[in-house]
């Protein structure tokens, strides 16, 4: 077991240093923030190592864990408290951004179900109440529930 753990007793600052670079790396790739904090946290224990080369290879570990975790999900719940602000909302939920439009049926949708046209998509589509509406009719849409979008009828004037 000694001859597995012996490398461990001779990390430097530079291989914290290496491991960042090296998250850092793979970020790029991966376009999320996943592997950001705990690439930082090894810079950062990179830097502690500079200071006290003499730190515990038992302790830089758990330092890292801790700072690594710690960070992700500190970073987490900040995101959560102050979303970042956009001028398009809806840009990945294309169903929510039909919500209010108004069209008019092609098909029938029998049983509060069927396929209803918007521009040049079919989209599956749910009455709220469930009535059978004709073709020909306005509806509304009311919601959307995953892919289906849950529409009303629009009465005539």
């Amino acid at each position: 077991m000694d001859e597995f753990v012996s490398w461990l007793w001779e990390v430097e600052f530079w291989h914290w240093w290496a491991l960042g670079v090296l998250l850092i790396g793979i970020e790029v790739f991966a376009a999320s923030t996943l592997l950001l904090w705990p690439a930082i946290s090894a810079f950062v224990l990179g830097g502690i190592l500079l200071v006290d080369p003499n730190f515990d290879w038992r302790f830089q570990l758990l330092l890292f864990a801790v700072l690594a975790i710690g960070s992700s999900i500190g970073w987490q719940m900040w995101l959560r408290k102050h979303p970042t602000a956009t001028d398009h909302p809806m840009l990945n939920t294309r169903g929510r951004s039909y919500v209010g439009r108004r069209v008019t049926l092609v098909e029938g949708l029998d049983n509060g179900r069927g396929r209803i046209r918007i521009d040049d998509t079919w989209w599956q589509a749910a009455v709220e109440d469930g009535a059978t509406l004709k073709p020909g009719g306005v509806i509304e849409v009311a919601d959307t529930d995953g892919a289906t979008l849950i529409v009303r009828p629009v009465p005539t004037a």
